[in-house]
């Protein structure tokens, strides 16, 4: 399956770095603080923490101090803008697993991602195929099938089913599904969300004797298996 990261900041570059986690493959959960942050590590299978952090910042290691401990398995990664020595320590200190230091080049910071997730033995091959009973979703080509017969996605009802599936048998709010699959950028109610479900069920669900996405009442939805 493939590795969700949670990127904690509250800072206005951080749509660059959650596209260039994208594009590399991965999921991204976006959060301005740990406050945030903790709920979403408790209901969801997060497979790092990834937080830029600025030395200036008053909570800067009280942060980290929070993410390490009341997340202790989960690999810690800072990017912080300050290359002071004790600053950099400090966050080791505090709990960091890694930590590099603004500019950066984005082909190692990729190579420090992969390894901190391989380190902890959560990395997945990011192209490798999501199976969910007889549901095939295939990350690299963004392919689907069922039952063997491929079905025709558009890319938004791809990346929902990706992000359903991904949470596989637990519910998730509109909420959620808005801000990791619509992201910051788009501005929607919640109502989007119902649409391109029932698009869903029609593609995934019609003509079988398992239906796959349920509703989960007062919440959300749900991809699940038999």
């Amino acid at each position: 399956m493939t590795p969700l990261i949670l990127f904690v900041d509250g800072n206005e570059a951080s749509p660059a770095y959650v596209h260039l986690l994208e594009q590399a493959g991965y999921q991204v959960a976006h959060v301005q603080n740990m406050t945030e942050g903790s709920p979403y590590v408790a209901d969801h299978p997060v497979n790092m923490l990834l937080l830029n952090i600025d030395d200036k910042q008053a909570d800067a290691r009280g942060m980290i101090r929070i993410a390490k401990q009341n997340h202790p398995y989960v690999p810690l990664f800072v990017l912080t803008s300050s290359d002071d020595e004790n600053h950099i320590v400090s966050c080791f200190e505090q709990g960091a697993h890694d930590v590099t230091v603004h500019p950066f080049s984005h082909r190692v910071f990729l190579a420090r991602v992969a390894n901190l997730l391989r380190i902890f033995d959560t990395a997945q091959d990011v192209a490798r195929a999501i199976e969910a009973g007889d549901l095939h979703i295939d990350h690299a080509s963004r392919m689907v099938s069922r039952g063997g017969q491929k079905l025709e996605l558009t890319p938004k009802e791809f990346d929902l089913l990706l992000h359903l599936a991904i949470h596989l048998n637990k519910a998730c709010s509109r909420q959620q599904i808005l801000k990791d699959v619509w992201k910051h950028d788009y501005i929607v109610d919640t109502n989007v969300v119902d649409v391109y479900i029932r698009h869903l069920r029609v593609k995934i669900d019609k003509g079988q004797k398992f239906k796959m996405i349920r509703t989960v009442r007062g919440i959300g939805y749900s991809l699940r298996t038999p």
